[in-house]
């Protein structure tokens, strides 16, 4: 039991420490160049035709206008009394050049170190009482024997 006593005087405890640890050194703001596709919404085109019968009953087109955005490509044929118009737009897209910037903000983080559980807790607590009553039960035979000496 002396034994025991004496072991676990010199023990002291696990430390326990909290609150926030310095944190690692901020690297600075990164800033990349990129390009940003923005995509152009789809042209359009207007056709305007004036048609007329001659006198012999066949159609004929007399006047054609127009109307076509830059990228657009059209095919416009009229054959029989039938009028085909074929309009194509490639899809166009346009890069803008931007720029992304990643910022880092520190952010304090509180971290709890070598935190006991609670059966550890629990049993240390034991401990302590039962070297406080070791030690109690000690100095009362003690000062008997002391007594009984005088």
């Amino acid at each position: 039991m002396l034994m025991l006593a004496l072991c676990c005087m010199n023990c002291a405890g696990p430390k326990m420490s909290r609150g926030t640890h310095a944190s690692p050194p901020v690297p600075d703001p990164v800033v990349r160049d990129r390009l940003v596709p923005v995509y152009l919404s789809p042209d359009s085109a207007l056709l305007t035709a004036l048609f007329e019968c001659d006198s012999t009953g066949r159609v004929l087109m007399r006047q054609v206008e127009e109307l076509k955005g830059k990228v657009m490509e059209t095919d416009l044929s009229f054959k029989d009394g039938k009028l085909d118009y074929k309009a194509k737009v490639a899809p166009d897209t346009v890069y803008v050049p931007g720029k992304d910037s990643i910022i880092y903000v520190p952010q304090p983080i509180e971290v709890a170190v070598n935190r006991l559980t609670w059966w550890q807790e629990t049993w240390m607590r034991i401990g302590k009482i039962s070297i406080s009553i070791l030690a109690l039960w000690l100095g009362l035979k003690s000062v008997r024997k002391l007594l009984k000496r005088n």
